[in-house]
């Protein structure tokens, strides 16, 4: 270790840099052999970056106008670029979920808002695979619904969370992946820099020619009592804009380190996010309570050393977040009992097919559960998406609303009822009845406490309600 770390490693507090030392001292300095010699990246690192609250059409890699994203549209060039990746929940704690177990929320018991109840001790979790294969593991995120008390923590030597921004937690990954960079690692990286109240500075928002836009434009937006289509909201869908932007920098100065180490040509890198945002496309604000294209149409680039150089995009709809591990895993050779798909066999020449590998047509199921009438909320719904179609249930109301994405992307014209798409209703209430809570023992107090709204939150600290206070959820 150089002297020069030291000051950083400070400022990651005591516990933080004891646990670093101790991850180092407990791994072999020489990589180790992978389970899976036919691998398309055998024994490489694996960077998972999660960006929250970023929706897809609002990165430039997407075909969004303003230059909200250069660092993520440089790395796409040489990524593979899923063009329609469906995230399982439209907030935080049940899509981290998913995207760390491969499971759907309903198994995990927390598709309900808010569902202050920790993940399942039985449910696998990614950085477990990963560390049980001889990687070192990290992670840096902006805690919240992703913090340690929720279960995320399980599987990593390192779980730090020094506040809520790419920037308040980037010394201490930096630190972590210089020290770890001999030796096979998976960091994930986590900022909540898109979310409200959507933080910018003023050379953001100066980059994307804003700067005669105030923060104070979105001051108390969308909150519990301004729920309606305010004036000024151009204006705050800037700020929104400038505040990806600026985690977008900060993913960069993390990519660029990257490749200064040498390191960019061996590991694999995932950036993608847990959900979007919606300005009213469809009366709404915020997330959590609908599964419209606004809030499950999420960013997922992959970029795969030698396999994805040419930069492939892939036009299939794919399930976002339980395909997570599964593809993650299976590219660097891990051999794993993750449930949930696997996107390498869409990746082309190179890829290797697995008997978890993603099949065309597949259904993609989306869900939430807030109190009907509570916030806009019209109660439970579910998703389902196959090629274009797509059909959504609000299964409170035992209504449905069926539209065709390949000629109304925005979801804005639900087809006439007469449509074929409407017939599937029964099969989506079937696979909710069959996909239930993975701990049966629990499921009893499970269902009780999803009856509630907000029970099961007696034993969150108060700091942390405040915390989650602050990035605009009024419930706990």
């Amino acid at each position: 270790m150089t002297l020069s770390l030291f000051p950083r490693l400070l400022r990651v507090g005591l516990g933080t840099l004891l646990a670093l030392l101790a991850s180092c001292s407990e791994r072999p300095a020489t990589r180790l052999g992978t389970a899976l010699s036919n691998a398309a990246c055998p024994g490489c690192n694996v960077v998972l970056v999660s960006m929250d609250t970023v929706r897809a059409d609002h990165l430039g890699c997407y075909g969004y106008s303003r230059d909200t994203s250069p660092s993520v549209d440089q790395l796409a060039i040489k990524s593979a670029l899923f063009e329609q990746a469906v995230s399982q929940s439209p907030w935080t704690l049940p899509a981290h979920g998913s995207i760390m177990t491969g499971l759907q929320p309903r198994v995990l018991g927390v598709v309900r808002y808010p569902a202050m109840r920790r993940l399942p001790q039985s449910a696998r979790m990614l950085a477990e695979e990963f560390k049980d294969a001889g990687y070192a593991t990290g992670a840096f995120t902006g805690g919240g619904f992703v913090s340690a008390h929720f279960g995320f923590a399980r599987g990593f030597d390192v779980y730090q969370t020094d506040g809520r921004r790419f920037e308040h937690n980037m010394d201490g990954a930096l630190d972590w992946l210089r020290l770890n960079q001999d030796r096979p690692f998976f960091l994930f990286l986590h900022g909540y820099n898109a979310h409200r109240p959507y933080y910018s500075t003023s050379a953001d928002r100066q980059a994307l020619g804003l700067g005669n836009v105030s923060r104070k434009e979105a001051s108390g937006f969308c909150g519990r009592d301004k729920r309606e289509r305010p004036a000024n909201l151009d204006a705050i869908v800037s700020l929104y804009d400038a505040s990806i932007r600026g985690g977008d920098r900060h993913v960069g100065s993390f990519l660029d380190e990257l490749d200064k180490l040498g390191l960019a040509d061996k590991t694999v890198v995932l950036v993608t996010s847990d959900h979007g945002e919606e300005f009213f496309e469809h009366g709404n604000c915020d997330h959590v309570r609908f599964v419209y294209a606004e809030v499950v149409n999420v960013p997922w680039v992959l970029r795969v050393p030698g396999l994805t150089d040419h930069g492939p995009r892939i036009k299939e709809p794919v399930p976002a977040s339980i395909s997570v591990p599964s593809t993650l895993l299976e590219l660097v050779g891990v051999e794993h009992s993750m449930p949930g798909p696997s996107l390498v066999g869409l990746l082309g020449t190179g890829a290797v097919d697995t008997a978890s590998n993603w099949s065309t047509g597949t259904p993609i199921y989306s869900e939430a559960g807030t109190a009907a009438g509570k916030l806009g909320s019209r109660g439970a719904v579910i998703a389902e998406r196959r090629g274009s179609q797509k059909l959504v249930r609000y299964t409170g109301e035992d209504s449905n609303e069926a539209y065709d994405l390949g000629v109304d992307p925005g979801e804005l014209n639900a087809l006439p009822s007469r449509h074929g798409v409407y017939s599937w209703a029964a099969g989506l209430d079937e696979w909710a009845d069959a996909n239930q809570l993975i701990d049966g023992k629990e499921q009893g107090r499970r269902n009780k406490a999803a009856e509630n709204d907000g029970e099961g939150s007696d034993d969150i600290p108060e700091n942390l309600k405040q915390k989650l206070r602050d990035l605009g959820y009024v419930d706990p």
